[in-house]
């Protein structure tokens, strides 16, 4: 997935997952690969090492699938916020149309919360993304844009 995700496509996909890999699994680890390389690009942008990987938890996962999770625009199924029960409360930040992916990850809800709360920091808070009368941050929206986009294509990421 993160040294040559040009070559995945859904056969690839399908394939991975008739070998015993849920969906849920499947969304779990894209997570896990996009939250690494978010903070690892973050590090070497900022000239640090990437940070230690931190230990495992113990537990046992939930193994909660969404009632209203159905085949959308994405290889796995995903919750469309008129589908959203209790347990997804909150994953959608706003009455827009969610980004697809946050869908794309909707299928483990707790997987959207970590990685949007992890873009808040690094990015720009959901509320504000489309506010452009003000500045949030030290550079301004469009030098933030220029920056994920950059850093999307060097990490061969459609954005």
């Amino acid at each position: 997935m993160r040294t040559d995700p040009g070559r995945l496509g859904e056969r690839w996909y399908r394939s991975v997952i008739a070998r015993d890999l849920t969906e849920e699994q499947y969304v779990e680890i894209v997570s896990v690969v996009a939250h690494t390389v978010a903070i690892d690009t973050m590090a070497r942008g900022l000239g640090l090492d990437a940070p230690p990987l931190p230990d495992p938890e113990p537990g046992l996962p939930s193994h909660y699938r969404p009632a209203g999770a159905k085949p959308g625009g994405a290889w796995v199924p995903w919750v469309e916020p008129a589908y959203a029960g209790a347990a997804e409360a909150g994953i959608y930040p706003n009455e827009r149309p969610p980004a697809n992916i946050m869908k794309a990850m909707s299928l483990v809800p707790e997987e959207v919360r970590s990685f949007f709360d992890l873009v808040t920091h690094q990015y720009l808070p959901g509320a504000v993304m489309r506010d452009f009368s003000r500045e949030y941050r030290a550079i301004s929206h469009a030098q933030i844009e220029l920056l994920a986009a950059r850093v999307s294509a060097l990490n061969r990421c459609l954005y």
